[in-house]
């Protein structure tokens, strides 16, 4: 195994790979060694997908459009069907003013 030694100047680098790795439950370095991985090794169309979507930076519309796009590709389709009965049609609680 290959040890490298990292020098980073900025607290706020840090911070956000430590809020990544305890988010995913991995060490600092779990993290840091994963994220080198994956910048090295090329990601298949699935898992570039996936992480185009996980990543936080599209916006709505983009991601939208991403939707319809899959939907496309994998020939879903709803129906007006599929939505019967979706909305729940009770009276609610009762709300004194």
């Amino acid at each position: 195994m290959t040890q490298i030694i990292l020098e980073i100047g900025q607290p706020v680098v840090i911070e956000k790979l430590r809020s990544l790795a305890q988010k995913y439950q991995r060490t600092l370095e779990e993290q840091i060694v994963l994220i080198l991985e994956n910048a090295v090794t090329p990601l298949s169309q699935e898992q570039s997908t996936f992480f185009a979507l996980d990543n936080g930076q599209d916006g709505f519309w983009d991601m939208t459009l991403r939707f319809r796009q899959r939907m496309q590709q994998e020939d879903i389709v709803f129906a007006d069907e599929d939505f019967a009965d979706l909305r729940d049609r009770s009276v609610g609680r009762e709300v004194e003013f």
